[in-house]
């Protein structure tokens, strides 16, 4: 009968303990990976930023799992040949996000066409109200949004619009998710009387994007003169900033009214 010496048992609880820290440290790694990552890439697609979070996440694992094994002498053929067919089929799943994500990248170094711009691709005619991580969003003449693939602008002919009459411009607007977006709109559309005289068109307000604290609108004008621009973004800022203001404080008024009602409620 083979004895194992007191020599060994230390290197095998050494091993043991090393591998333990590595896990330990693996999984530390790979949590602080998600809130890098959530903050390097935060103005990029949502869906992106999550492929590229579970890629991260399970390399970080495997990796550490890898070094672990290692150090308490079990082979990882199987686990390296498992890693590297996850690492294919990621390629392959994000295949569309990476073309468009690239795309976008390309079409911004070239700086081919920009927000505001009037364009025409595939029979879709509109203005350019946004350009995302995967898609470049049209605003058409009915007031439709078309999402046209980012690289579908690399790959099929595409036409700039030069505008011949008035000017359109678009200003992004962002308001707390706590201001009901159709009362802002009503109350916008009624402060700007004095100036529907620049416009050539009604303006139109948008949502373009929203998340779990605020709704991102886009105001789209159309003047009459190009050269009012300048004063009519001026005033129109402003006008948006005292409303952002005020709906603000009376929606915090409305809160407190609410909370001391309960207060008195449960008090009788």
């Amino acid at each position: 009968m083979e004895f194992i010496s007191q020599e060994q048992l230390s290197l095998i609880a050494f091993d043991i303990l090393i591998f333990i820290f590595i896990i330990l440290l693996t999984a530390i790694i790979a949590s602080l990976s998600k809130t890098l990552i959530e903050k390097t890439l935060r103005s990029s697609s949502p869906y992106f930023i999550a492929h590229i979070k579970n890629y991260i996440f399970v390399l970080i694992w495997g990796i550490g799992i890898i070094l672990g094994l290692k150090q308490i002498g079990i082979s990882t053929d199987v686990l390296l040949l498992l890693m590297a067919l996850t690492g294919i089929g990621f390629i392959y799943s994000a295949k569309y996000i990476l073309q468009n994500y690239i795309s976008r990248t390309y079409l911004n170094l070239q700086m081919q066409y920009k927000v505001g711009d009037m364009i025409t691709i595939n029979n879709f005619y509109g203005k350019v109200i946004e350009i995302t991580d995967l898609n470049t969003v049209l605003l058409d003449k009915e007031g439709s949004l078309i999402a046209v693939p980012n690289v579908h602008l690399l790959k099929e002919v595409w036409i700039k619009h030069r505008s011949i009459e008035g000017y359109t411009m678009t200003i992004p607007v962002v308001i707390s998710k706590e201001i009901d977006s159709v009362i802002f709109e009503k109350e916008f559309l009624n402060s700007i009387s004095e100036l529907k005289k620049y416009f050539k068109n009604e303006p139109k307000i948008i949502t373009s994007k929203t998340n779990e604290k605020t709704i991102e609108l886009s105001l789209t004008l159309s003047l009459k003169d190009p050269e009012k621009k300048s004063v009519v973004t001026v005033e129109i800022k402003e006008i948006i900033e005292k409303l952002v203001s005020d709906l603000t404080e009376k929606v915090q008024k409305e809160k407190k009214e609410t909370e001391i009602q309960d207060i008195k409620d449960i008090s009788k």
